[in-house]
């Protein structure tokens, strides 16, 4: 009975390891909207308004997220949050926090493996924002925690990456 139990149990840690891999390459190998990649720089609230307060507005997935004038870096795989440093021009992000992505249905959708993945035990997170594209396609419009903000596409974008903690 013990050796049935263990073989069981066995066979759960292997078939869910291979859900997560499964997932982690739906998300690797599904197609990505050209128009969407590339720098997006938090502005504010949506519609504009010259008078809204847009200091307090964000962009959250678990523990990484954009502050207004932080940029969200769509790139062929990965979803990067970077943040405006306070020393000079440039953009940071910790590359344990890339997510990998791709679009469907107007949603962005992402998934980030934890950073505390043993071989024992493996953790997956997923999200989904909301976005619309403007006829200009320089302007997203997403929605997250029950806001809707605007992001203007931007270049020459400084970034630093911070290695893996």
């Amino acid at each position: 009975m013990k050796q049935i139990m263990f073989l069981l149990s066995v066979l759960l840690l292997i078939g869910c390891s291979n859900e997560i891999e499964d997932t982690l390459n739906k998300y690797k190998n599904m197609p990505k909207s050209s128009e969407l990649m590339g720098f997006w720089q938090l502005k504010g609230v949506y519609p504009v308004d010259e008078f809204a307060d847009n200091s307090n507005i964000g962009i959250s997935q678990g523990n990484v997220g954009l502050a207004p004038n932080d940029i969200l870096y769509l790139d062929t795989v990965h979803l990067k949050f970077l943040n405006k440093s306070t020393d000079d021009d440039s953009y940071f992000y910790n590359k344990s926090d890339q997510h990998y992505w791709f679009n469907e249905n107007q949603f962005i959708k992402s998934v980030l493996e934890s950073s505390y993945n043993t071989k024992n035990y493996q953790n997956i997170l997923e999200y989904q924002i909301p976005y619309k594209l403007v006829p200009t396609k320089d302007t997203l419009v997403v929605q997250n925690q029950g806001k809707v903000m605007y992001l203007v596409k931007t270049a020459n974008v400084k970034v630093i990456e911070y290695p893996l903690n």
